[in-house]
Formats: C-alpha cells, structure tokens, sequence
C-alpha cells in the first residue's frame, strides 16, 4: 500500500491523537499552519507535550519554515515556555548563569569590537560585520577566514553550487555555539541574492532556498555565519529532475580509513566497466563521495534505484567489506555502507570544496584518482586547500563535459526486484 499524501495526512507521523485535536481545536489544520503560531503557546496546550513539539518543529525545520516566534534553544527558556523556569538569582542554572553572563562582560570590556569589512566580490560590496569573531576555536579561524577562504577557491564553489538549491549550515556564534540548518533563505538578504522555490511533498510544505549563480551570493552566505554549503542534486530549472548522481561511500563506526579506499577502488573499477566517468573528493569527515553527471530525464525514485543497483554491483565485488543493508542494525559496525539513499528527494551532502563543521575545519575535497592510495582527508583544511587550488585548479572543472545514462543501472534495478531483492522506502525504518 502507498503512503497517504500529504493531503490526508497533514501532520508529521507519530503526533498524538490528543496533540492533533488540540491544534485543531485552535485552529490550525496541517504543519504549515503553525507558521503563524508562536511556539510559547503551542506549548501551553493541553495535550501538546515536549514530543509532539520536537516533531511539529523537526517537521518545520525539514522546510525550511519555522513558528512566528521560534522555539526556544536552551533548557532556560523551554522551562520558561513552559511555566516551569526557575526564579533569577537561585539555584545552580542561576549561578552557572551569572559566571557566565561576568565573564562574557570581562571579555568584552577588554576586546574592543573589530568595525566590519567590506569586500568587493564581483562587483558586488558584501559586508561582513564581527569579521573578528572566531569560528574555529582550536584554530582561532574567523568570520573573515572563513569568507577569505570561499573567496580563495571560489571557481570551484560556484560551480560546485551553481543554480543549485543550497541548504546552509551556519554557526552564528561559531562551533562553540549552536549550529543551524537553514534551509528558507535567511532574511536580510541583498535584493541580488538569488532563490528557488522547493517543494516538500511530505508536509506540502514549500520554501525559497538559496540557489547561488555568482560568487558574491556565496560571500554573503559566508556573513550569515555559514561554514557548510549543502546543494541538492537538481538545477533551478527543474528541481524535480536530478542530474547528478552521487555515490556516498560512507563508513560505519570501526571501518577503518584502508577499507574506505578499498571500497573507494571498487567503485572506480565498476564505473570504468560502465564507461561512466566519477569525480572523487573526500567529504570532509570520514567518507568518500564519487560525483556522476547525468541527464536530467529521470526523477528522484528512478535515481536512487540506479544507484542501489550500483551499490549493490560494488558490494558483490567485495562482498566483506561493503553492505547496502537497509536496516541499520544488519550492517557491521566494521563495514562500508554504500548510501544510495544519498540520491533521495532533499538528501544532500556537503559541496566541493565546502568546509565542515569539526574542530579542524577539514575541506571536501577533489581529488585525482592517482592520489587515493596515499590520501589523508585530515590534510585537507581551510589553510591548506587555497594553495592546493592555486596549484591543480578545479579537479571537476571536467564534470559537465559529459552526461551519463542511468539506463542500463535502471534495468538492473529491474532484475534484482524481479528476484526479490527490495531498496527500502523511505524515510529509513528504524
């Protein structure tokens, strides 16, 4: 049986009966209602406990929407949207409080506040305020880095992004702070900043996401607090129809970095078999991903059976180390775990050249295929990545050169249904 549409099911799965009548009994009918709601009185309904509002706000964010007045982020304040928030001045909360609201106060009486920069980015004057305020603590990396860095590879961002729809990771406050995924463009923005409107089919919800065309929107993203740039596989001119496949090889917890690259191999040699070229970068953490252009002929479903069949060829070459296991627990923790699923509607993974969000501020980065028996993705940083650039340029400026059927992935997607074996459905059961 097919999932109910978004029609008949206006609410996330799993909200209580109680939740439900209780929202509707002031009025409002499906999750995108609650944009016009503040979260402080959703929380005052009876009925609508902590878990129903992690849902309806886990629902909102997927989005890129959020309530008139947000939720609140520290355990203070939800006790406070609660009626529940301890008396100012007592208790243990209070006194961590206070250290904290004096040293914050010492330390900025003695650091005077740095007067923003403005940069000329392709004609465009992006500002960037607190350019000073440092983002990377290990490393003391700033605001400023962080857009000098983008500015640095910028070719290779822009194409990496290019008309695509973008979700931005931003930490407003740095990695110390709370990080945010920011999927309805944020506000403020300049009147050259460029969208595109997306669907999201599971709450019939839309939103106007981010789809850079020019460098300066990038820089700009960067003065929103962004470090990770996250794009959907599909163009603006038709966000229903991918033409990228993208090959996540992504590692459980006790896989060690050689498997990677063993897996990594495999998947070149069974690409080669295909006449299928691959673009390899690291992504930033643990993992490899393997960049596939592809017509745009095709739509989401058809894409991700193409590249479970392909997995599931890859893992019949090395039957030990990868799994295309659909249920977390039947995968070992020792194994590979091909992610097709990487493929799926408003999946992303983070862009060429995009920084990640750790303590070493590591890059995903392009790579040759000559270089992945001696590669350390932990070499890869904010530092060191402008100078790689300056020296090999673009190692996917290739990428658009040519586009790859998925014809043939798609026929044995085909057969290994016919023979029983299923892809799973989405989202991921348990």
């Amino acid at each position: 049986m097919s999932d109910p549409s978004p029609a008949t099911t206006p609410w996330p799965a799993g909200l209580s009966a109680p939740a439900r009548r209780a929202l509707e009994a002031v009025g409002y009918a499906r999750t995108s209602d609650l944009t016009r709601a503040r979260f402080v009185d959703l929380a005052g309904l009876h009925g609508v406990g902590p878990k129903a509002l992690d849902l309806l706000s886990a629902a909102l964010t997927e989005a890129g929407l959020d309530f008139a007045e947000p939720a609140p982020r520290s355990q203070q304040q939800w006790r406070r949207a609660m009626g529940t928030a301890r008396p100012a001045g007592t208790g243990e909360d209070a006194a961590r409080e206070a250290r904290r609201r004096s040293a914050a106060a010492a330390g900025a009486a003695s650091t005077p506040k740095a007067p923003p920069v403005v940069l000329d980015v392709g004609g465009r004057d992006v500002r960037i305020s607190s350019p000073d305020r440092v983002y990377f603590p290990e490393t003391g990396w700033t605001k400023l880095d962080v857009v000098q860095y983008y500015l640095a590879v910028g070719p290779g961002i822009l194409r990496a992004l290019r008309d695509r729809p973008t979700m931005l990771h931003r930490f407003p406050k740095g990695l110390a702070g709370e990080k945010v995924f920011q999927k309805r463009l944020p506000s403020g923005a300049p009147p050259w900043v460029t969208t595109v409107r997306l669907h999201f089919p599971r709450y019939d919800l839309h939103a106007d996401e981010l789809c850079p065309t020019e460098l300066a929107e990038i820089a700009w993203a960067g003065q929103m607090s962004t470090v990770e740039f996250h794009p959907w596989n599909v163009r603006r001119s038709d966000v229903d129809a991918p033409d990228e496949w993208r090959i996540d090889i992504d590692p459980m917890p006790d896989a060690g970095w050689e498997r990677v690259v063993r897996v990594a191999g495999a998947v070149r040699a069974t690409l080669d078999e295909l006449g299928v070229t691959g673009y390899p970068k690291t992504s930033g953490g643990n993992g490899i991903h393997v960049y596939v252009r592809i017509p745009p002929d095709r739509g989401f479903a058809d894409v991700r059976r193409a590249a479970w069949a392909f997995a599931v060829a890859v893992e019949e070459r090395l039957p030990d180390d990868v799994t295309t296991a659909w249920w977390r627990r039947e995968r070992r923790p020792d194994q590979v775990f091909l992610d097709y699923n990487q493929n799926a509607r408003d999946h992303t993974l983070a862009s060429a050249y995009s920084l990640r969000g750790n303590p070493r501020g590591t890059v995903s980065t392009p790579f040759r295929w000559d270089e992945l028996d001696a590669l350390d993705p932990r070499d890869f940083t904010l530092a060191t990545v402008p100078g790689r650039f300056a020296e090999l340029g673009d190692l996917m400026a290739g990428i658009d050169d040519e586009a790859f059927s998925l014809d043939a992935l798609v026929e044995q997607a085909d057969r290994l249904e016919a023979d029983g074996r299923s892809i799973g459905s989405l989202p991921e059961p348990g």
